[in-house]
């Protein structure tokens, strides 16, 4: 979630307190515009940036569709103002693949199943880990179920992604440019806007 977490966190912060709403399905609306906005942003993509907002939060699909219009537009607004103020083209962040994709053949498809395979032993083991994190925040009462303390949750949990990406840059792919750094296997060092830009222990990729 990294710096998303954070906006759809003040989102919903500034619709109880600021705005004194307290009508739950209207609050989460505005968190999820304001995570909708972030990923726009962050994507160079209204579309896909504020429909994965929507999608991220459920397990099956495209759970809060009826707040689709609402975070389509909060994205674009983001998007327009994000790339003004930052003199940047309104373009998507990624390219993967340059070139355009030549055709397959069906024992592609093995492989994609194996590697398809591979990911859900991976999510499980995420799964595994987020159900073990949820145990230590509920050490502290930082749960879910304590709505009053989402800020603090939200933080803390910067803090770690944070950490996390000085120790291994490349992890903090919400910056943009990082998912090609990993892509490509290029060197940390060209990840200009992170400081140090090869972490506190030089890790790279080979």
């Amino acid at each position: 979630y990294y710096p998303t977490a954070i906006c759809a966190a003040l989102g919903g912060y500034i619709s109880r307190v600021v705005f004194k709403q307290t009508q739950r399905n209207l609050i989460r609306k505005h968190t999820l515009m304001g995570m909708a906005s972030a990923l726009a942003a962050f994507f160079g993509c209204p579309l896909g940036g504020s429909l994965f907002a929507l999608e991220v939060n459920s397990r099956f699909g495209v759970e809060y569709f009826e707040h689709t219009i609402e975070a389509i537009f909060a994205g674009e607004v983001c998007l327009i103002v994000f790339r003004g103020l930052a003199r940047l083209p309104i373009e998507p962040i990624w390219e993967i693949v340059p070139d355009k994709l030549t055709g397959s053949d069906p024992l592609s498809c093995v492989y994609g199943l194996i590697v398809g395979l591979l990911g859900a032993l991976v999510a499980y083991g995420f799964a595994k880990m987020h159900q073990r994190v949820m145990a230590f925040f509920a050490m502290f009462d930082l749960t879910p179920a304590r709505s009053d303390l989402a800020i603090r949750r939200a933080l803390l949990g910067a803090v770690v992604v944070v950490g996390l990406g000085m120790i291994v840059p490349h992890t903090m792919f919400w910056g943009e440019f990082e998912f090609d750094t990993i892509s490509t296997l290029t060197p940390a060092s060209t990840l200009e806007h992170i400081w140090p830009t090869a972490g506190l222990f030089g890790f790279e990729l080979s």
